[in-house]
């Protein structure tokens, strides 16, 4: 095989990809945590489709501290599994709620990031973490 020599830098990918995809959900929410009330309750609208029609800045808090607290876990690899399954309820919710604005195509990349980080909940964070597991 001509590209074998790339199985050596397996470890260099999987640290890529995790940090890459923590920084994407740090960058999505944070400036939701930072924004105050009103994004807060920007965010937290985003319940209504799961039956939810009050404390929208409750949920939108709680959304925003998942995704960045999650992002940071999956950076770092410290509790890495955690990590995932925090921002993979925030993927999923967010999943849910664009396919009943949008449909199927719509929710597409959604769907597929939720694929990608059911993926990486079962091959862990890999030799380059924290907590070196």
């Amino acid at each position: 095989m001509r590209l074998a020599f790339l199985a050596k830098y397996r470890e260099a990918g999987l640290l890529l990809i995790r940090v890459s995809i923590g920084l994407l959900f740090i960058l999505y929410t944070a400036p939701t945590l930072i924004g105050g009330p009103k994004a807060w309750a920007h965010f937290g609208a985003g319940a209504g489709h799961f039956g939810l029609h009050s404390h929208f800045q409750i949920w939108g808090i709680l959304g925003s501290l998942l995704g960045c607290l999650g992002g940071v876990l999956m950076i770092f690899g410290l509790f890495f599994r955690i990590g995932v399954l925090l921002v993979l309820v925030l993927a999923i919710g967010h999943a849910i709620a664009v396919y009943k604005g949008t449909g199927f195509r719509g929710a597409l990349p959604s769907i597929e990031m939720c694929f990608v980080l059911a993926g990486l909940l079962f091959i862990g964070p890999g030799k380059y973490s924290v907590d070196k597991t």
